[in-house]
């Protein structure tokens, strides 16, 4: 039987987004007569690269992939579902190329199976029989979350609204043409929707790759991955009812308010305060909508031969918990995190999403090869001064435990970074980029 020599994880230049390609290489040829593997793990972005880098169109990124793949795509990872995750699916040009690589197997989180209610009107809305072994609280937390985005969208519509909350509820939105594709690369056997502790089912189309499925957790497994705050099941209904009631409801048949002039003087003032509750109310929505849609990414961790490679999508601490919980009673699991050979930075670098003890682990191995850090972000798009994305702090600290790597540092028009290792015992080190030839 052929076995695993080399792997490569490509990082493709997309700007505020991810999209990773990991390739399993083989010392012989396996039954399809390929002596290769290729997973794909997440496909967008939401903001396009700084200027002076490559351009990151989707439709070209795709390209890429159809190009580094041999034309052929074994298995399609989509951590969650916010546009700098799955946004490509929705665009033509890629998702044409998608159709041509045909995954065998397509992983999303729990969330996302199309079988779960796509709303949550009251208690019976549950199937009897709930998909996937979830249970009727988990089905109805997935409900709500849908719900949820379908509100920020009206309030999206509002006038009234601070450009940059407008823009930051865009981000929540459903992506419905990106779903719809996703939808379809998932029919039959191929889609498997994974919670903590699940069978990927990696395994069985990637020879000698283990994946272990570390989240998101189901509400029943940890119920903070809900963040149901002060203990009301219906909070994303009431919140969200609650604050439709305050912007109002002066919009036209078609979701938008007619936009009204009020000249100057006192009138202007109050409308104008008004205007400022609204938007407060509705960033308010967008940053809870944000902190759960993070929390059902899905947490890999790929490990093939002496080789060990974790991506953590955008989980925030609250996906997180659930499995930092278990190091203390499982040394096992703390050996593998702690000796990770490649490390996919969490949400673009944000401050919410490396935990602590995890960076700790990483600072006490006993190793001698540096940990490889992955980056896909662009600085300037979210927040501003210590809240800024990527965050410094963090940025310095993985500097401390090992090599960092980021697409906003590809300022010479690379539009990929690629690592590879020896899979028997790494580490991960950096391929000169070789533009692709005519």
């Amino acid at each position: 039987m052929s076995t695993p020599i080399r792997v490569r994880v490509r990082m493709y230049q997309v700007g505020f987004g991810d999209c990773f390609l990991v390739s399993i290489e083989y010392d012989g040829p396996l039954d399809d007569g390929r002596a290769e593997r290729h997973v794909l793990i997440d496909y967008g972005t939401s903001h396009p690269p700084r200027d002076g880098r490559a351009d990151g169109a989707m439709g070209d990124v795709a390209a890429l992939i159809e190009q580094h793949t041999g034309g052929v795509l074994d298995v399609l990872v989509v951590t969650h579902r916010h546009r700098d995750h799955l946004g490509g699916f929705g665009v033509d040009a890629g998702a044409e190329i998608m159709r041509r690589l045909a995954p065998k197997l397509v992983l999303r989180s729990w969330t996302e199976d199309p079988a779960l209610p796509a709303t949550a009107d009251g208690p019976g809305v549950a199937p009897a029989e709930p998909p996937n072994g979830l249970s009727r609280a988990s089905v109805r937390h997935a409900a709500l979350l849908a719900q949820a985005q379908e509100h920020v969208a009206k309030l999206s519509g509002l006038v009234g609204l601070d450009d940059d909350v407008k823009a930051a509820a865009a981000e929540q939105l459903k992506n419905a043409e990106a779903v719809g594709l996703l939808d379809e690369l998932s029919r039959g056997d191929r889609g498997r929707y994974l919670y903590a502790g699940m069978d990927s089912g990696i395994e069985a189309v990637i020879p000698g790759l283990r994946a272990t499925v570390l989240g998101p957790p189901t509400v029943d497994q940890d119920p903070r991955v809900a963040k149901q705050r002060k203990d009301d099941p219906e909070y994303w209904l009431t919140g969200l009812g609650a604050s439709l009631r305050v912007v109002g409801s002066a919009a036209d048949p078609g979701g938008v308010a007619a936009q009204v002039s009020y000249g100057a003087g006192p009138v202007h003032w109050l409308i104008d305060r008004l205007a400022n509750q609204r938007s407060h109310s509705v960033a308010r929505l967008v940053r809870d909508l944000d902190d759960a849609l993070n929390n059902t990414s899905v947490i890999l961790l790929l490990e093939v031969e002496g080789v060990s490679m974790l991506f953590p999508g955008d989980a925030q601490i609250e996906n997180w918990q659930h499995t930092l919980d278990r190091l203390g009673a499982e040394p096992q699991l703390r050996r593998r995190l702690a000796d990770v050979d490649l490390y996919k930075v969490g949400h673009h670098g944000s401050r919410n999403a490396t935990p602590r003890s995890l960076h700790d682990l990483w600072r006490a191995r006993s190793s001698d090869a540096r940990l490889a850090a992955v980056m896909s972000t662009r600085e300037g798009v979210h927040g501003k001064a210590d809240n800024a994305v990527p965050k410094q702090q963090l940025v310095t600290a993985l500097r401390e435990v090992g090599d960092l790597y980021s697409t906003d540092d590809l300022d010479g028009g690379e539009a990929w970074l690629e690592l590879e290792a020896d899979a028997a015992h790494g580490p991960f080190r950096l391929v000169p980029f070789a533009p692709p030839g005519p």
